[in-house]
């Protein structure tokens, strides 16, 4: 029997989701701990926290449309969308190098471009 996924909290763990229609699969890492913004963890109390596609902030702007400062990505924005897509931690660690792999070597590869959707008739053929 299939159990059904809790609305609140997330579950911690390792997931991939899409960040557009017909997109690729990136990593998820949610976790419960003390929020990292700009590679570093925060001294503040711990929260439930998550990674998408290596980030774990974002910038906020002001009125007049000037960055202001980091803030931590919010797990509401991808739980529990992500939750039916549990992926093993050497998963997870694949998608990330993939990702750096083609960001250096392939830029036009769409892990590279993962905010964009697949467009098959400009890939290159398997055969």
């Amino acid at each position: 029997m299939i159990e059904p996924v809790r609305d609140w909290p997330p579950v911690p763990g390792y997931y991939q989701i899409r960040l557009v229609k017909k997109g690729v699969f990136v990593p998820v890492f949610i976790w419960f701990g003390a929020p990292i913004v700009d590679g570093e963890a925060l001294d503040r109390s711990p929260r439930w926290c998550v990674e998408i596609d290596g980030r774990t902030d974002r910038l906020e702007y002001d009125a007049d449309g000037e960055p202001w400062c980091r803030v931590p990505l919010d797990p509401l924005r991808v739980w529990p969308h992500c939750a039916r897509w549990q992926i093993s931690e050497a998963e997870y660690e694949h998608l990330r190098a993939r990702k750096t792999w083609a960001v250096e070597h392939a830029p036009t590869h769409p892990s590279a471009v993962p905010r964009e959707t697949i467009d098959l008739t400009t890939m290159k053929p398997i055969w």
